[in-house]
């Protein structure tokens, strides 16, 4: 049970989720740029490798946030396949667990003054799906506000 009243609860969601969408951005964009350092494209490799991991993480996302189908299969013992009713959970995505990274995350401040237990935050799905929109955000951002292209 949360502490927090419901519009401090749904804040403090929004910076978690946008710290870690932000935090995911950040790395894919270091790993992009040192990318294109190796193989002497620069920050235009560092633009497409956002472009095409933000593209895939969209994609990802997208498939994890499916909910469970109401009905299942199951074959008898004749053979033949016999479809039931699921029972409705209610859940949606995965359970929500501290994976290793959003631990990291959790230290990028403003988290550690305003953090909530792992049961309270958005699912990692979500975050993913909303880290998606912000790589390939970046990767506008640098085509467009700052004219990285390709020459």
């Amino acid at each position: 049970m949360s502490t927090y009243s419901p519009t401090a609860r749904r804040a403090r969601q929004t910076v978690d989720a946008l710290v870690y969408a932000n935090a995911v951005a950040a790395v894919v964009f270091v790993a992009g740029a040192g990318l294109g350092l190796l193989v002497g494209g620069g920050l235009v490799t560092a633009k497409y490798v956002l472009f095409v991991v933000g593209l895939l993480a969209f994609g990802y996302a997208t498939f994890q946030l499916r909910p469970d189908p109401p009905w299942g299969t199951e074959s008898t013992e004749d053979g033949r396949i016999k479809v039931t009713r699921n029972e409705e959970t209610g859940r949606v995505v995965s359970d929500r667990e501290e994976t290793r990274f959003q631990a990291l995350v959790q230290r990028i401040p403003p988290l550690p003054w305003y953090s909530l237990p792992p049961s309270e935050r958005l699912p990692v799905p979500a975050k993913l799906f909303l880290a998606s929109l912000v790589v390939l955000a970046w990767s506008f951002v640098m085509e467009t506000v700052f004219g990285i292209a390709a020459v």
